[in-house]
């Protein structure tokens, strides 16, 4: 699976009906009309002399859509011609059911590159690390790939294996990675149970923010509360992402009132306020995020609103930095969309998501050998089905390992210090 969102590429998907007419119109009036139809007449032109004149014969709709592919991916990374087979796909993706791998990637100068594999699922278990940058798929370079065309590439039934040449971060030699494709059920909530029964201190991880998420979340919150929770650690490490609504919901279980987060752009019609409502909210535990690169877009936006309000603390590393949003604009006529980046994320004291992340409150860095022994430990605590070489399912037991979690180490810790944890959020 490769997920495109930076709704779960996460790419978040916000979907406005905005015809592609109206696109054109905007680009009458802010530029100078004779210009305009020049290039369109060279555009023409170039167009023409490639049917006639190219070695094989290529098809007006084909060198269009190679057209509108290239427009696009010259602007930024998120930015998409999506045709009919990608568009169905794209809806696949947000319902959290399909076969594939298990990552999420974007194009990073040049290079295709894991933004992060997720939690549970066959990339996560094989070893793909945040950063990692993905040479060659089953021997096909990956240079000037699309996304979409990545996603035809690593899909497939469940089964089947692809190798992937890949280059970790800090190393310079590429390894191939096998990797067995699966058909993959995300559970957006993961883990949820108390990691200090005496401090009644709560855990739960969420993969990333798909449709059910927030009653799921409701569900585990409110089984931890009848157990006597008195504070709870969200993980969002991994995730990258999701629906904007979703992380908004997210945020309103958290926040009582005030912002959550805010969206600009060049257009009246691309600035939203979303803000929290204090019906519904959690009662006033105390809260601990646990971030680090993986966590991107609806990530972000639930980590800086809590982060700004002082709801709660984050622990961890500077999450990815996907502050975008993109608008599935129809094409009328046409069972295809762009998928273009109208606006961008601002957190609710103005701060730009966007290339700079949220900054935690208490950082707690990790080696390149403690971040896969923290992918391994994940992979083993979370895995809905831990099978031994024999085919039968292990004792979890027998699987544990001296294995200390830093980051939730450094968050319990916290939780068990009321002054520890007023000191850092600033409430002294």
């Amino acid at each position: 699976m490769l997920r495109v969102y930076a709704s779960f590429i996460s790419i978040t998907v916000i979907v406005f009906s905005i015809g592609i007419s109206n696109l054109y119109a905007r680009v009458e009036q802010e530029s100078d009309p004779n210009a305009y139809y020049e290039n369109f007449e060279e555009f023409v032109k170039i167009v023409k002399e490639i049917q006639d004149k190219y070695v094989n014969k290529v098809g007006l709709e084909d060198l269009m859509k190679n057209a509108y592919k290239g427009m696009l991916v010259g602007l930024d990374p998120y930015s998409q011609f999506i045709d009919s087979e990608s568009l169905v796909e794209l809806r696949i993706e947000t319902e959290g059911e399909f076969s594939g791998l298990g990552i999420e990637v974007i194009m990073k100068d040049g290079y295709l590159t894991v933004l992060t594999p997720i939690i549970d699922t066959p990339a996560f278990r094989a070893g793909m690390l945040i950063g990692d940058k993905i040479i060659k798929i089953d021997g096909y370079s990956t240079k000037n790939i699309t996304i979409r065309e990545t996603v035809k590439l690593l899909r497939g039934e469940a089964n089947t294996k692809v190798t992937l040449t890949v280059l970790h971060e800090g190393e310079t030699e590429p390894v191939d990675i096998v990797i067995e494709r699966a058909r993959i059920r995300v559970k957006s909530v993961r883990g949820a149970r108390f990691v200090d029964e005496d401090n009644k201190i709560g855990y739960m991880a969420i993969s990333n923010f798909q449709e059910n998420t927030v009653r799921d979340m409701d569900k585990a919150i409110k089984n931890l509360e009848k157990q006597g929770l008195e504070s709870l650690i969200l993980d969002l490490r991994f995730n990258p992402g999701g629906l904007l609504n979703v992380a908004k919901d997210m945020g309103d279980k958290f926040i009582k009132k005030g912002m959550i987060v805010s969206t600009r752009g060049r257009h009246k019609s691309q600035e939203h306020e979303y803000k929290a409502h204090r019906s519904g909210t959690y009662s006033d535990f105390p809260l601990i995020i646990l971030v680090n690169k993986g966590s991107a877009s609806a990530s972000e936006i639930v980590a800086g609103a809590v982060k700004d309000h002082k709801r709660g603390i984050l622990v961890g590393t500077t999450t990815f930095g996907k502050g975008s949003v993109q608008t599935l604009i129809p094409i009328e006529n046409r069972d295809s969309a762009l998928k273009l980046t109208t606006a961008k994320y601002y957190t609710p004291s103005g701060v730009l998501i966007e290339e700079k992340g949220i900054e935690p409150d208490e950082k707690v860095e990790l080696t390149r050998d403690e971040l896969k022994e923290l992918h391994a430990h994940l992979s083993r605590i979370h895995a809905t089905d831990i099978l031994t070489e024999n085919g039968k399912k292990s004792d979890e037991k027998e699987n544990k390992t001296e294995f200390v979690d830093v980051q939730l180490a450094r968050a319990i810790d916290i939780l068990k210090s009321k002054d520890s944890y007023a000191q850092i959020i600033g409430n002294e």
